[in-house]
């Protein structure tokens, strides 16, 4: 069943698992929980499509706007959540990403790397990304991987609107409810601070109601099931699971940026620049990373680097479809526009942009009618555009994880929202030891390349650090503000994505990871969410 909470003149029923949140956890959870048998309700903040007046509730400040986006951006309060956004990428993490790894800070799960994999399968299922299979087709550059160096793959869905995946199943089992503009405000606690009395909903008509379940999972995201708990601080003045302070600290996005230029001396029809397809018509891509072995001995955060697009903002590349990007940049939804948006829009530039297309015309005429078909009338869209260099010469588009820090975080403002709701606060900082990462990582693939004879690597490492505070947090990836660890004193949630001390309260989402790896979080993310599916049931049992 699903309902908008104007059409209910009451709470709705208890139910064995109550869900706050629709996006890739909160209905894979959900379709699993019904799958077992479970009585499930899901509270949805948003209605079926974005609205702006909701939308504000996503509001917040932020301590350097150069490093972070608006806080309302990256995010969708609504039916399927940021799937709305997601551009499909689904890359699991790496068996190193789990372990204590002395050059890292606060890293080690608590749980290993096969706990999280054995979910990986369903979640790509989830994802409509195909087999959980991230084995390369051929090298990235034919003669350059070793000891140092390795390919790998990533896999790509739809992209998937888990809406658009999960709701005609939810909405027809008999045992799930969906429940749309049901804000959920705070998490009430026992007296005790041991267990949930309720949820407290903000209804239609400003009253609240309190909804009841046997277990509660906060399936909000990363940075907005921070905000609630923090926010639920009536019985444990700190928040429920801050009895480390952990609560909102460690705040992790990735490190990126475009930087460097590759010259390839292969083959250029070699280089695997492009997207290929598997049988399944699934969309694929090659990257160059850096080894376990590498990071173990060269003490490197774990990373990737992906073969770009020429800079579209800079009409001197003189092509005309990277020309139209820049362009039609307002025509695009801002979190794939932000660079175009924020590049020199002034008269000189712009004509000469204009002049590249009136150059080319049929260039461009062949590319749009291709590229059309490929992204916007295919059941699969192509993830984005790959053009390939005519002078072998690429761009490096590096993404790195972040380390966990303590002093990045999120917490409350004293501004409210319309809901009555504290606003977030961010301060996003990253630690020394990223920066160093990233120059020795920039450092490894120029020897490699040089020593191999498959090309060079041109860059200024002086401006490597500036070019990735420019790109800023990289995309929705926020992660580790309810980090996960045994004790109660280095997390919020314990190994089983329970919030420690709290009987029956529980979070689905990238908050829970440790450290961040170099994939983005929702792969991930969804398979937590179906392991915890699992738990709840022998909970239930």
């Amino acid at each position: 069943m699903r309902a908008d909470a104007s059409e209910l003149t009451a709470p709705p029923a208890p139910a064995d698992v109550c869900i706050v949140g629709s996006g890739a956890a909160g209905l894979s959870l959900a379709a699993r929980c019904a799958a077992l048998g479970l009585e499930v309700l899901v509270l949805e903040a948003g209605g079926p499509n974005a609205d702006p007046a909701v939308q504000d509730a996503y509001a917040g400040q932020i301590a350097d706007p150069r490093v972070h986006w608006p806080l309302d951006t990256y995010r969708i309060r609504a039916l399927g959540g940021t799937t709305a956004l997601w551009g499909g990428r689904s890359i699991p993490f790496d068996p190193i990403d789990f372990e204590p790894r002395p050059w890292v800070a606060h890293s080690g799960w608590p749980i290993g790397y096969d706990e999280v994999a054995r979910y990986y399968p369903a979640a790509m299922e989830a994802a409509e990304a195909g087999a959980f299979d991230h084995t390369p087709s051929a090298p990235i550059v034919p003669g350059l991987e070793g000891e140092w160096l390795h390919t790998t793959i990533e896999r790509f869905s739809r992209p998937t609107n888990f809406w658009t995946r999960y709701g005609q199943q939810l909405t027809a089992a008999a045992n799930v409810r969906v429940l749309t503009h049901a804000p959920v405000t705070a998490v009430r606690l026992t007296a005790d601070g041991h267990s949930v009395d309720h949820l407290e909903v903000r209804a239609p008509d400003g009253t609240n109601w309190k909804v009841r379940a046997t277990n509660y999972v906060l399936a909000a995201g990363g940075l907005e099931t921070a905000r609630l708990l923090l926010a639920s601080d009536d019985v444990l003045p700190d928040g429920p699971g801050n009895a480390g302070g952990w609560l909102g600290r460690g705040y992790m996005c990735h490190l990126a940026a475009t930087f460097g230029m590759a010259h390839f001396t292969g083959d250029r029809k070699k280089i695997g620049f492009d997207y290929e397809r598997d049988a399944e018509g699934i969309y694929i891509r090659r990257r160059l990373a850096p080894t376990p072995e590498a990071q173990r001995a060269r003490q490197l955060l774990n990373s990737t680097v992906r073969l770009h697009i020429r800079d579209a903002n800079d009409p001197a590349h003189g092509d005309p479809v990277l020309s139209l990007m820049f362009l039609a940049a307002f025509a695009v939804k801002y979190e794939y526009s932000r660079a175009a948006r924020e590049a020199d829009r002034s008269l000189g530039p712009y004509l000469r942009h204009v002049g590249n297309i009136a150059r080319h015309p049929v260039q461009l005429f062949n590319f749009v009618r291709t590229w059309g078909v490929k992204r916007y009338l295919a059941s699969r869209r192509i993830p984005s555009i790959a053009l390939p260099s005519r002078d072998n010469r690429y761009p490096f588009e590096f993404v790195s994880e972040q380390s966990p820090n303590w002093d990045s975080r999120v917490a409350l403002s004293a501004e409210r929202d319309a809901l009555g709701m504290r606003r977030l606060a961010v301060d996003w900082r990253v630690a020394s030891a990223d920066f160093d990462s990233a120059r020795a990582t920039y450092r490894l693939i120029r020897d490699e390349l040089a020593r191999t004879g498959t090309g060079t690597l041109d860059y200024d490492e002086a401006a490597l650090e500036d070019a990735l505070l420019d790109s800023a947090a990289y995309g929705g990836h926020h992660s580790g503000t309810t980090r996960m660890a045994d004790s109660a004193r280095d997390g919020v949630v314990d190994r089983d994505c329970r919030v420690h001390g709290v009987a029956g309260l529980y979070v689905a989402s990238a908050a829970v990871t440790p450290t961040s790896s170099q994939a983005n979080p929702t792969l991930t993310a969804i398979a937590l969410a179906l392991r915890l599916a699992d738990h709840l049931k022998e909970q239930h049992a």
